[in-house]
């Protein structure tokens, strides 16, 4: 590990937190925060601090490595958002202030992850606002319990995740409600990503990354889940066979049918038509 501390000008301060075994093992958490104010020999570069990083710009510019390895520049009223579970690397070329927080415990890893592989690192536009507020409630809540820190961190993560900066977020938002549309009344052809990507004259890697962006699931779990369901509907309104019902709901097979029922019910369709509801 490789840390330049030079470069943090005496008026900053740090201060870390004493987290319950409850928090630890149950609660996201913020283990250490700070207002750091810089000048151009500030430097740092570090394998892994296990956490997650969010860094509010106040003034100046705030450089960073990315999750592609490329060097961003973070302006005033931007904030950044760094996996420090893995290497990573930032500094100042200029007076910069800026306000930070390392944030850990439940799936924050995964969060961050995911935030990051959807929106990138760098928070700004519409969302800034919103995600700015939560932030400061988070930094300032510090003699509030455990469990309303836990949920302001959440909020937060949920605000990074479902953001969607881009100008093109209407015609995203049309596109993959288009495509939802077709899979609902084709759901006994067969469907492709590729397929609904020529539909809507895009690429099959955008449309993957859209769908999960706006629905949570690529667009095979998607057809799939939404196959499920309809079968659900046939097996308690009607009394259609399971072959007949895995062929209208676009199942090339009983068998097929049957394992995806049960990979994602945990139940097959026999005793799941049984059930009362």
């Amino acid at each position: 590990m490789k840390q330049i501390d030079t470069g943090i000008l005496p008026k900053s301060q740090i201060q870390f937190f004493s987290r319950s075994v409850l928090a630890k093992r149950l609660y996201y958490n913020v283990i250490c925060s700070g207002h750091f104010f810089c000048d151009n020999n500030y430097h740092l570069i570090r394998e892994s601090y296990d956490s997650i990083l969010l860094i509010l710009v106040r003034d100046g510019a705030f450089t960073f490595r990315d999750n592609n390895g490329d060097f961003v520049t973070a302006q005033k009223n931007t904030m950044v958002i760094l996996n420090c579970y893995e290497p990573h690397e930032y500094y100042t070329d200029d007076y910069t202030e800026f306000l930070w927080m390392h944030i850990d415990g439940a799936n924050s890893r995964e969060f961050c992850s995911e935030i990051i592989n959807l929106n990138g690192n760098l928070v700004k536009g519409p969302v800034f606002g919103k995600a700015e507020r939560l932030f400061l409630k988070i930094y300032n809540a510090f003699e509030e319990n455990e469990g309303e820190i836990s949920s302001l961190i959440y909020r937060i993560l949920i605000e990074l995740l479902s953001s969607n900066t881009t100008e093109n977020n209407n015609k995203s938002v049309l596109a993959i409600a288009k495509a939802k549309e077709y899979i609902t009344d084709h759901l006994d052809e067969e469907i492709t990503t590729q397929s609904l990507a020529d539909m809507l004259h895009i690429s099959a890697t955008h449309l993957s990354r859209l769908f999960r962006q706006h629905t949570g699931f690529s667009p095979y779990d998607y057809v799939i889940a939404e196959r499920i369901n309809k079968a659900k509907e046939y097996l308690l309104t009607t009394d259609k066979s399971i072959t007949d019902i895995a062929y209208l709901t676009g199942f090339n097979s009983q068998a097929n049918f049957i394992y995806s029922f049960k990979n994602h019910e945990r139940i097959s369709p026999g005793r799941f038509r049984k059930l009362k509801f």
